[in-house]
């Protein structure tokens, strides 16, 4: 039986993702060990800046899966398709189980995802992202090992 991931602990975001410097929207900078967890902390980022994430509890599950040539575009896709369910059914994720299946030129990515749906009477939301953009993306190893990815999200 497969281990139950871990809920995010918002006090550990420094060693999960960074903010970057820049003059209008919301750009980071996010590791990972490997692509599975680099993917996963890129999650956490996402649902970090959208709301306050000590409120929410894993009353629910979510399943995203996407498919894209790269890992940079892989990535965007599952950010966005995220972000898209934040904004139609209002679904917070607190933690997730990630996959990544690179073959024959494609990237597929599934991340099962425990939240629950945003409650405004008992929750609070933090930064209105508008869009996950390609400008700046990059997926990529580090020297010292593990991945890094930057990210510009539309605020």
């Amino acid at each position: 039986m497969a281990e139950e991931p871990k809920r995010w602990d918002p006090a550990a975001r420094q060693e999960v993702y960074g903010e970057l410097d820049h003059p209008a929207d919301l750009f980071v900078e996010v590791w990972g060990n490997d692509l599975p967890s680099l993917f996963k902390n890129a999650l956490f980022a996402l649902y970090d800046q959208l709301a306050e994430l000590e409120g929410f509890e894993a009353k629910r599950t979510e399943t995203i899966t996407v498919q894209a040539p790269s890992n940079a575009e892989a990535l965007r896709a599952l950010l966005s398709e995220a972000l898209y369910r934040f904004e139609t059914e209002g679904f917070v994720a607190v933690r997730a189980d990630i996959a990544v299946d690179t073959e024959e030129g494609r990237v597929q990515v599934t991340a099962h995802l425990d939240g629950e749906t945003l409650d405004r009477r008992r929750h609070t939301l933090l930064t209105e992202v508008k869009a996950v953009t390609y400008h700046q993306l990059a997926v990529e190893t580090v020297p010292e090992g593990g991945w890094r990815a930057t990210l510009l999200f539309d605020v």
